[in-house]
């Protein structure tokens, strides 16, 4: 398997493997909107040709200052649980870091996103602005935003934080 940045000739494979991963469209439109936007990057995994994991990454802003947004990150169904999610998510975190970037933060399982060095954003005093039931039921908790900090910068972060428009 190799995780490489993403191609304009990947492009539709990418939001495939976002579309089977998630079983929906709302992850391919988050993906469309922002994958042209200033800061933004994507890196897929790919094997024999085949692109088998995608991972897009946008800008998002605590108070004034850019941060990079994970997601969305998907895995064809049949690729789950053998790496690519992974590599997927530590090739991000080192892209990010040699662009300089001072923070990537998600909404994810907070179980899961630690063993990739992420911690809580309110250990820097951020709070999650999707916190609390969402129009379909679904509950958001404050401790599902998280952050990897990637430059002694992430403890001057403050004020709100924004993901773009798309993630609604």
């Amino acid at each position: 398997m190799n995780v490489r940045l993403e191609r304009p000739d990947d492009r539709a494979a990418a939001l495939d493997v976002e579309r089977v991963a998630f079983g929906s469209e709302a992850e391919v439109d988050i993906v469309r909107a922002v994958r042209d936007e200033d800061g933004s990057f994507a890196l897929v995994a790919e094997e024999e040709g085949r692109i088998i994991g995608h991972v897009q990454m946008s800008r998002a802003w605590a108070g004034s200052t850019a941060i990079l947004a994970l997601g969305p990150i998907g895995v064809l169904p049949e690729r789950r649980r053998q790496g690519a999610g992974r590599a997927l998510i530590e090739s991000a975190a080192t892209e990010a870091r040699s662009r300089g970037e001072v923070a990537v933060i998600l909404l994810g399982d907070p179980a899961l996103y630690p063993r990739f060095g992420f911690e809580p954003a309110t250990r820097y005093g951020l709070r999650n602005p999707f916190a609390g039931q969402q129009a379909d039921g679904f509950v958001i908790a404050e401790e599902d935003m998280m952050i990897l900090p990637l430059d002694d910068g992430v403890h001057q972060l403050e004020g709100p934080v924004r993901w773009h428009p798309s993630f609604g």
